[in-house]
């Protein structure tokens, strides 16, 4: 199914963005909005986990999790929210938040391991991340769920599971791995296609920002090409972002990718193209690096160009920096998931720096010599986008259509125990419907999750 307006949304979703793009203009946007707003009444909690759940070793480590009751009464549904790639700090005034007030429902939050307070023995070590696998926390979900269950203090008439992104996939996996434990699931922008060589990411930005703005920025990556020509050109470029001249020049590249395409995904792609409008015609590669660099500044924040995730001597070497996403998440696409961003054959924004052979040296250099994710292990395991080879039902997928994520998710209606809709605007960008709701949404949002909530009640039922 397919919905299409063409509006310009005013409110960004609630799947919360890396912390090193908050520190500017966005994330001031990003609070006025009260898009960061903890729940009142979200109360927080610890949990012994195992370390492995597929062994006996024994081993536990204290695992956050968060409950609010605010809206809860006796025998409703009760709604588990995903935690993802971030430490989580508190359940949202969101629309998980939404639909237990309507529902009358219980929500727990869980903080995935290796983020936040839940790093076990908070060791980053390479043997101990072989235990952050989307298997672990999917495991670590149904304990809680049994824990809270079996506490008694509340009374689930069942579960629904509700994620955006990463947390999306593991929603649509929940359901997957665990039917007897949720009846159900949201999966938001879920990217359950682990996909390896990722050019279809560029492409998207590319097609969502349009031609005009796609030359202005093949423009800025041309004038980057041309400063790393050079030490001392490539130096300058560099600082113009407080970065280090030793920062390897593919992580400046992936930092550079980042900034553009950010600005589509968290639906903002006005504020990139007007700030970059007409370089296309600018001669001097100064003048060009220097807006793009201004905007990235001022938009994500002075320390975004320094930040760890975009630096690979920072991940293998700088380990009081590796907090609060960098090496966990970057051992997740290496071992895993992927989703590598590697840049087209043709009509690239990004520099060809960018390749399958930088994410694979990169891989190794962060972690560890044969590191390689296993992608075909985890899309055999799942389904990857066809999740209805392994029987999965009662899975509501929702994607939109500025979103570069959207070829890593389910990409169409696969039987009718797996609705999908692709939600089609000017600025619909990734889980765009994971913030509250509000009178300034869209129509076609409203329209989706208006059909979205049709399946929840025949599924709760």
């Amino acid at each position: 199914a397919a919905v299409a307006a063409v509006v310009h949304p005013v409110v960004a979703h609630v799947h919360r963005p890396p912390q090193w793009a908050m520190g500017g203009e966005f994330g001031q946007m990003h609070h006025a909005q009260n898009l960061s707003t903890i729940l009142e009444g979200s109360q927080e909690f610890t949990l012994q986990f195992p370390l492995d759940h597929f062994s006996k070793n024994g081993k536990t480590f204290s695992g956050r999790y968060y409950v609010a009751d605010t809206y809860y009464k006796a025998d409703s549904v009760c709604f588990f929210s995903m935690g993802g790639e971030g430490p989580n700090n508190g359940i949202g005034a969101d629309y998980a938040a939404y639909l237990a007030e309507k529902f009358n429902g219980l929500i727990v939050s869980i903080e995935h391991r290796f983020y936040g307070k839940s790093v076990p023995f908070g060791d980053f070590s390479v043997n101990n991340l072989q235990y952050l696998t989307s298997e672990q926390a999917l495991a670590d979900a149904a304990q809680l769920i049994n824990h809270v269950n079996k506490e008694g203090k509340y009374k689930c008439s069942s579960w629904f599971a509700i994620g955006g992104s990463y947390s999306g996939a593991l929603s649509a996996w929940f359901r997957i791995e665990y039917p007897h434990v949720i009846v159900g699931s949201l999966s938001s922008s879920g990217v359950v296609n682990a996909v390896l060589n990722f050019t279809e990411f560029d492409t998207r930005v590319s097609k969502a920002i349009g031609t005009t703005c796609t030359k202005d920025l093949q423009r800025v990556t041309d004038a980057f090409a041309n400063a790393l020509k050079t030490p001392s050109s490539s130096a300058a470029a560099k600082k113009l972002f407080g970065a280090s001249a030793s920062l390897a020049d593919g992580d400046f590249a992936y930092m550079l990718a980042d900034s553009a395409a950010m600005a589509d995904q968290y639906n903002h792609k006005d504020k990139l193209c007007t700030a970059i409008s007409n370089m296309a015609n600018e001669k001097s590669d100064d003048f060009v690096m220097q807006t793009f660099a201004s905007f990235t500044n001022s938009y994500w924040g002075s320390d975004f160009g320094s930040s760890c995730f975009y630096d690979s001597e920072c991940i293998r070497n700088e380990p009081k920096r590796w907090q609060p996403t960098a090496r966990s998440w970057w051992w997740q696409k290496c071992h895993e998931l992927a989703y590598w961003q590697n840049a087209p054959v043709n009509n690239s924004l990004r520099l060809p720096l960018l390749s399958f052979e930088y994410h694979k040296s990169r891989c190794e250099y962060q972690f560890a010599k044969g590191t390689f994710p296993d992608t075909a292990h985890t899309n055999s395991h799942y389904g990857g986008a066809r999740p209805d080879t392994k029987n999965a039902t009662h899975i509501y997928f929702s994607d939109f259509s500025d979103d570069p994520w959207q070829e890593a998710s389910v990409t169409t209606q696969l039987n009718g125990d797996l609705p999908y809709q692709m939600v089609t605007c000017d600025g619909c960008g990734h889980c765009f419907d994971l913030h509250a709701p509000s009178a300034d949404d869209p129509k076609v949002l409203q329209d989706s999750r208006a059909r979205f909530e049709g399946y929840l009640k025949k599924w709760i039922a």
